[in-house]
């Protein structure tokens, strides 16, 4: 019953933004595949098997692909950024997705002195916020992210509610699907020198904006997805390409979720 309530709820939601409707067709078609395709919980219990064979730790991720120590959490490094965030998150009516991977786009940013950034997935913007702190050292540099708001909660006016104000002219918010949103984010920003994907998990999803990012990066640019055991879309764009991604375990409060990262330099994986 519960399943019932809120797939209504969402329907509604959806009907009454009509710059949506694209994602409800989207997601009605997923709906109906459910009944034929393959079995989700089988290609998650494989996927989560090979994150689990490459994985390592974020302090020897750091270490292989920059060559230096994992630095200070970027919380110590901005406690006050942090500590303002923190705040304005408790203020919010609406509970969104939680941090993320904040210390690994931080310091990849910071690695590839990155400029251009594309991210989906936004949500209270806490990974958007660790981007930023770095962009902020460099002159021109942007940030597009994408997102659409969590259906039926209301919450599109607190998408990106815990950037400050100081930093939003480094930043322009979609608040738009992958499809909608991707194509003008990369119409505007390209070569990308990181672009860090959070947003449709389905394996349809990330197979559809893979190759897009993928394509938009620079030579050495670097494609971070999170949560890359739910499905084999990572695995498979991986073997695609023909080249071993880097496997980070993030540790959460559910378990232990994986991070993968992919360098568009083929003859120079870390």
């Amino acid at each position: 019953m519960k399943l019932t309530v809120r797939k209504t709820r969402e329907l509604l939601w959806f009907l009454k933004y009509p710059r949506f409707y694209p994602e409800l067709f989207r997601r009605l078609g997923k709906a109906r595949k459910l009944f034929t395709g393959a079995d989700p919980c089988a290609t998650q219990t494989q996927a989560t098997g090979w994150c689990r064979s490459l994985a390592i730790g974020l302090p020897e991720a750091v270490q292989r692909i920059t060559g230096r120590p994992l630095p200070a959490p970027v919380r110590e490094r901005f406690p006050h950024e942090f500590a303002e965030a923190e705040e304005r998150a408790r203020g919010c009516p609406v509970p969104m997705g939680g941090p993320g991977n904040l210390d690994l786009l931080y310091c990849m940013a910071d690695y590839l002195q990155a400029k251009k950034v594309v991210e989906t997935g936004v949500a209270y913007g806490w990974s958007s916020l660790a981007i930023l702190l770095s962009l902020k050292h460099r002159k021109g540099a942007k940030l597009i992210s994408t997102d659409l708001p969590y259906p039926h909660r209301n919450s599109q006016d607190y998408v990106g509610c815990v950037v400050p104000e100081a930093l939003r002219r480094h930043w322009r918010l979609l608040r738009l699907a992958d499809r909608e949103g991707l194509p003008i984010a990369l119409g505007d920003l390209q070569p990308l020198d990181l672009c860090h994907y959070d947003s449709d998990k389905s394996y349809e999803g990330r197979m559809w904006a893979y190759p897009r990012l993928w394509n938009a990066l620079r030579p050495g640019g670097c494609l971070i997805s999170d949560d890359v055991e739910d499905n084999l879309g990572f695995h498979d764009f991986c073997e695609h390409l023909g080249i071993a991604p880097v496997i980070v375990e993030m540790p959460c409060k559910d378990g232990k979720q994986y991070a993968g990262i992919l360098f568009k330099n083929p003859g120079r994986q870390p």
